[in-house]
C-alpha cells in the first residue's frame, strides 16, 4: 500500500504541472505484489488507466495488470492495437477497472518499479526542432534519444531492445516529437530524475533565447465579433457544435502575433493531440470572406483524407482551432470542455513551436503519420461506441431558471448535453447553475437579471451571442403574477407584468432570433404561457393580458421563422406548485378562496385530480425540441394541466 500512496504522491505532482501534463495526457505506473481472487501472489504492474488525471489520480485510477502475461509478450514481435488492447484486457486482474494504457507493455518491459511519462513542453520544443540527437543529449544529460514512433507495441518493442542494452546510469528516454520517460526503484528516484532532465531542457532553452516572447504585428480588431454565430454555423454543418471564444491576454497576444499566421500548416505540440486539433487551424487576418475561408480549410482536410486515410469514416473537415487577428482564439467541438482542451493544448503548441523554430527549424511529423494518428484505430473504437446526448452542442436560455419550472428545465437541458445559461432575478441561480454544472459535465452558468430592466435584457443577449457563440434553445418561462380585480387593479402592477411577462420576452426573442437566423441551423422558441390563455379566470387580468401578448408573439416567430427552420411553441400548464415563487404572497390562499375550494382541492382541481408538476413540463419541453417528435410542428399549443374541469 505504501507503493501505491508513493506512486500517487508523485504522479499527482507531475500531472499538476501543466508544463508536463495537459488534460489527462502522460502516464505512471509500479510494479507491486498482489493477492488475487484465489490468495495467489501476483506480481502486478499498475499503471495509469483510461480516463485518469494523473493530477487527481487516486487509487482507483490505476489498472491492475499480470506482469506474467505482459512479460511473456517480449517474445511477440508483431501485434496490432486492437489485439495489443485485446491481450491486455485479458491480463487485467479485475476486469471491471478502468481500460489499461496503451503504454502498459512499455511501462512493463522497463525492468524498474516506478516509471514517469509526460509530454514537458521543454522536451518538446528540443525535439520538435532540426536539433541533431547528440545535441539533445549533451543538453540532457545521461538520456537515451529515441525517434518518433507511434504508441502502442512497436514502440514498447523498440524500448525493450534498448533496454536489453542500456546501462545503469541512463536516467531517461527521450521520445521525439512525444515526450520523456523517467524510472527508478523508488517513487522520488523517478520523480527526481524527470525533474532533473526537464530543468536542464528549461535552462538551456532560457540561457539560449530568453523569454518566449511572441512577436506582436498586428493591431486588435473587435470587428470579428460581429460574426461569432455566421462562424459557429457553418461549423455546425455536419452537427451542432458549441465554440469556446477567448478573448483573453493570453489569446489576443497570439491573435495579434506573427507566430500565429506562421505555424498554421506546422502541426500541434505531440502527435496525441491530433485527435482533436488537427493537423492545421484556420487563421483568418479579418472578417471578410470567412465562409470561403472554412471552405478552403474543409476541401484540404477532405483532400488530405481520401490520399492518407482508408477504411475508416472521415471525422469532421471543419477547424476546431481559429485564430481571429486582433481579436483571440475560438474553438469548436460537441462540448465547451472538450472546446478548452483544445484551446490549452493549441496555447501549448503556439509556445513549443516558438522555441522550436528559433532554436533551429521547427519540425512535426509528416502528414501521413498524422492522419495515421487522428485515425487511430484504437480512437476509432471508441468513435464507434459513442453516442452524443440528445441536445449536446446546443445553446439554451431559460428564464426563471431559479425555481420550479424553470428550474427543472435547466436540470434536463443540461442533463441532455445543452449549454444553458440560466437567467432569474434570485442571485441563488448562480449556486443551483453551478451544482448542475458539476453534475451534469456541462456548461451551464447562472446569470441574475431584472427582467424589467431592458437594458439588463439586451446586454444579456449580447454576452450569450459573444461569450456562448450563439443560441439554439429560448424557454420564456419567467412570470410574475398578482391577483386583482379589474376594478382595484393599478396601472403600476399592470405595468410590471408589461415589463416582466411581454416586453423582456420580445426583447429576448428578437435578439435570439436575429442569432438563430445568421446561424442558419435552425433554433426552438418555447413560451411557458399558462391554461389562462385558453381559460382566463377572475381577477387575473395583468397576468393574462401580459401572457396573451406572449403568445401572440409566440405566433409571429412561428410565422416569420418557419423559412429558416425556427420552430415556436406554447406549452400551457396549469397549477404548478411545487418550488413555484409564483403562488407566493398568499396568491395560492387567494385563487382558492375565489374558488370556494381547499388549497389542497385547488391543487388538484383538473380532471386526473392530480397535481401536475414542474418536471412535468420540463419534459414537455424537451418533446418539444427534439426534431424527432415535434420536428414538424410549430405555432402550436400543448395543455399540461391535468385536464380541465
Amino acid at each position: 500500500m505504501t507503493m501505491i500512496n508513493d506512486r500517487i504522491v508523485t504522479a499527482r505532482k507531475l500531472g499538476s504541472d501543466m508544463d508536463l501534463v495537459l488534460h489527462g495526457g502522460g502516464n505512471a505506473s509500479v510494479k507491486v505484489v498482489e493477492i488475487d481472487h484465489a490468495g495467489r501472489e501476483v506480481k502486478t504492474l499498475r499503471v495509469k488507466g483510461s480516463g485518469s488525471d494523473m493530477a487527481t489520480i487516486n487509487e482507483k485510477g490505476f489498472t491492475g495488470l499480470r506482469m506474467e502475461d505482459l512479460t511473456l509478450a517480449k517474445d511477440i514481435e508483431r501485434m496490432s492495437d486492437l489485439e495489443m488492447m485485446d491481450y491486455l484486457r485479458k491480463s487485467m486482474l479485475d476486469p471491471s477497472e478502468p481500460a489499461p494504457s496503451v503504454e502498459s507493455f512499455l511501462h512493463a518491459f522497463i525492468p524498474y518499479t516506478f516509471v514517469d511519462h509526460t509530454h514537458s513542453d521543454f522536451i518538446l520544443m528540443l525535439t520538435n526542432s532540426s536539433m541533431q540527437d547528440s545535441d539533445i543529449k549533451k543538453i540532457l544529460g545521461n538520456v537515451v534519444v529515441v525517434p518518433y514512433i507511434p504508441p502502442g507495441f512497436t514502440l514498447a518493442r523498440e524500448i525493450l531492445k534498448i533496454m536489453n542494452v542500456m546501462t545503469p546510469d541512463v536516467e531517461g528516454i527521450v521520445l521525439k516529437k512525444h515526450g520523456l520517460f523517467t524510472f527508478g526503484e523508488t517513487a522520488e528516484e523517478s520523480y527526481g530524475k524527470h525533474i532533473r532532465i526537464v530543468e536542464r531542457a528549461k535552462k538551456y532553452i532560457s540561457d539560449k533565447l530568453g523569454s518566449i516572447d511572441l512577436e506582436t504585428i498586428y493591431d486588435k480588431d473587435s470587428t470579428f465579433s460581429r460574426i461569432i454565430p455566421e462562424i459557429r454555423g457553418i461549423l455546425s454543418s455536419k452537427y451542432r457544435k458549441t465554440v469556446f471564444v477567448d478573448t483573453g491576454e493570453q489569446a489576443l497576444a497570439i491573435s495579434r502575433s506573427r507566430e500565429a499566421e506562421v505555424f498554421v500548416e506546422s502541426g500541434p505540440a505531440t502527435p496525441d493531440m491530433l485527435i482533436r486539433t488537427k493537423y492545421d487551424y484556420l487563421y483568418l487576418k479579418d472578417e471578410k470572406n470567412y465562409p470561403e475561408e472554412i471552405e478552403k480549410f474543409k476541401n484540404k482536410y477532405e483532400k488530405e483524407y481520401s490520399e492518407y486515410v482508408n477504411g475508416f469514416k472521415m471525422h469532421d473537415p471543419y477547424p476546431t482551432i481559429i485564430v481571429m487577428r486582433g481579436y483571440g482564439i475560438l474553438t469548436a467541438s460537441r462540448t465547451i470542455s472538450e472546446c478548452r482542451i483544445i484551446r490549452d493544448q493549441f496555447v501549448h503548441s503556439i509556445r513549443v513551436n516558438t522555441a522550436a523554430s528559433r532554436l533551429g527549424k521547427q519540425e512535426f511529423i509528416t502528414r501521413k503519420e498524422a492522419y495515421d494518428m487522428e485515425y487511430w484505430p484504437l480512437e476509432e473504437a471508441k468513435l464507434k461506441k459513442f453516442v452524443p446526448r440528445k441536445n449536446e452542442g446546443s445553446i439554451a436560455l431559460v428564464t426563471g431558471a431559479a425555481n420550479g419550472i424553470g428550474l427543472e428545465a435547466m436540470k434536463k437541458l443540461s442533463e441532455t448535453g445543452a449549454n444553458v445559461v440560466a437567467a432569474d432575478l434570485d442571485e441563488k441561480v448562480l449556486n443551483m447553475a453551478s451544482e448542475v454544472a458539476e453534475k451534469t459535465k456541462t456548461r451551464t452558468e447562472g446569470y441574475v437579471i431584472d427582467l424589467s430592466n431592458s437594458g439588463q435584457v439586451e446586454r444579456m443577449m449580447v454576452y450569450i451571442e459573444q461569450k456562448f457563440g450563439g443560441i439554439d434553445i429560448v424557454f420564456q418561462n419567467a412570470g410574475i403574477l398578482k391577483s386583482e380585480y379589474i376594478e382595484e387593479i393599478k396601472l403600476e402592477t399592470l405595468m410590471k407584468h408589461l415589463e416582466i411577462n411581454s416586453i423582456a420576452p420580445f426583447i429576448i426573442s428578437q435578439k435570439a432570433f436575429n442569432i438563430m437566423r445568421r446561424q442558419g441551423t435552425g433554433g426552438n422558441f418555447v413560451f411557458n404561457i399558462t391554461k389562462n390563455l385558453t381559460h382566463p379566470g377572475p381577477g387575473m387580468i395583468s397576468y393574462g393580458t401580459s401572457k396573451a401578448f406572449s403568445a401572440q408573439l409566440c405566433h409571429y416567430i412561428a410565422k416569420e421563422g418557419g423559412r429558416y427552420g425556427i420552430r415556436s411553441n406554447i406549452i400551457n400548464p396549469d397549477k404548478i406548485f411545487r418550488n413555484s415563487r409564483i403562488w407566493d404572497n398568499g396568491v395560492l390562499e387567494s385563487r382558492a378562496r375565489a374558488k370556494g375550494i381547499t388549497e389542497e382541492e385547488y391543487k388538484k382541481g383538473n380532471l386526473l385530480r392530480r397535481e401536475v408538476l414542474p418536471e412535468h413540463v420540463a419534459n414537455m419541453l424537451l418533446s418539444m425540441i427534439d426534431e424527432d417528435i415535434f420536428g414538424a410542428t410549430t405555432d402550436a399549443m400543448v395543455p399540461v394541466d391535468g385536464g380541465i374541469l
